[in-house]
């Protein structure tokens, strides 16, 4: 068999006094607006460092494409001057070859 059940005594609890309803000293305030006062300024600096990292980034992004556009209008170029040389070539030849089918006075 069981044994008897264990009595419970029943004690009234006393609320402890809750931190709200008491007003805090002046030193108390002065401690937590320092407190809060250097948070934000740690929030602030950091925010400075991420944006400064975000705008190094952003430059590094636009200088490479510069750079890529730069070199392709270099090849833009290079292509242009030789597709003109090919004209110029493919005419001369086009001359020479009218020269050779005309007659001469030589024979």
């Amino acid at each position: 068999m069981a044994g008897p059940a264990p009595k419970t005594s029943k004690r009234r609890r006393t609320r402890a006094k809750s931190p709200a309803t008491k007003t805090p000293s002046a030193q108390v305030l002065r401690r937590q607006i320092a407190r809060l006062t250097a948070a934000w300024e740690a929030e602030r600096s950091r925010n400075v460092r991420a944006l400064a990292a975000v705008r190094r980034g952003a430059d590094r992004r636009l200088a490479a494409m510069v750079a890529e556009i730069a070199s392709l209008r270099h090849h833009e170029a290079r292509a242009a001057a030789l597709s003109r040389l090919l004209e110029e070539r493919d005419a001369r030849i086009a001359e020479l070859e009218t020269l050779l089918r005309s007659p001469t006075q030589l024979g």
